[in-house]
């Protein structure tokens, strides 16, 4: 099993996460691969002397920015390639907790993706999210559920574990922050088995910017509305066709 980091800008965080991570790591989880998407601000420096430390630790370095996407894309066809049988991707902003690694370990291997939820009734809280956020995430998990017959309650956490014999990177696109519009698609195609596992919702120090104009809500929700409709299109997704399941 792979752990993947995606990391942009996180100097200030990294060397505690990661001692947290390797403090929590389950030894079903070989090796862990840090994504540095273009960092700017020393986590390149600080990540390269953490994998000469730890032999379980590896590097992969963008010269430029490409975005969450593409660090997802790019953990996927690490994992495909070294054949690793799952994949698990957690953040490294202090708002995924390395204890709950050991439970999406121990979930049924034959789901096909576990997807943490902030927003089921046995998840733990701290702090407050930004209301844009939260609305956001409602929304467009509203809609996936009312298309698909789902019954998802988050649509946009990152702290996942991944089946990779059904899931296939090369059929993704999106590099920026809607890539998780244009997977919900690809499951709902591919009838993959989903099913949620209550994470922490953490919110203490967060300040990140989505870049650009994306920060204005208007204009991100159009965003992820219009990458989900044209994976729909290129995935043919009918909504009326039996689909994939939800199981909490």
């Amino acid at each position: 099993m792979l752990l993947a980091i995606p990391v942009f800008n996180e100097a200030d965080s990294l060397e505690g996460v990661f001692s947290e991570i390797l403090d929590h790591l389950p030894p079903e989880i070989q090796a862990i691969v840090a994504i540095d998407d273009g960092s700017s601000d020393g986590s390149a420096e600080i990540l390269d002397e953490l994998s000469q430390k730890h032999d379980k630790i590896f590097v992969r370095h963008h010269q430029e920015n490409h975005g969450y996407g593409c660090a997802m894309i790019e953990s996927m066809k690490i994992a495909r390639k070294h054949g690793y049988s799952h994949l698990v991707t957690m953040d490294c902003d202090r708002q995924h907790r390395p204890a709950d690694l050991i439970r999406f370990i121990q979930m049924d291997p034959d789901i096909d993706v576990v997807s943490g939820s902030r927003y089921l009734p046995d998840s733990r809280t701290q702090g407050n999210p930004p209301e844009d956020r939260v609305e956001i995430n409602s929304r467009i998990t509203a809609r996936l559920n009312r298309h698909y017959e789902w019954s998802l309650t988050d649509s946009f956490c990152g702290f996942k574990r991944y089946r990779m014999e059904n899931i296939d990177p090369d059929q993704f696109k999106e590099t920026g922050y809607a890539f998780p519009m244009e997977f919900w698609a690809f499951c709902r195609r591919s009838n993959l088995l989903i099913q949620e596992l209550a994470v922490s919702r953490i919110y203490t120090t967060d300040s990140r910017s989505f870049g650009e104009d994306l920060d204005r809500r208007r204009r991100r929700y159009r965003y992820y509305l219009e990458t989900l409709k044209s994976a729909e299109k290129k995935f043919q997704v009918d909504p009326a066709a039996p689909g994939a399941s939800t199981d909490r």
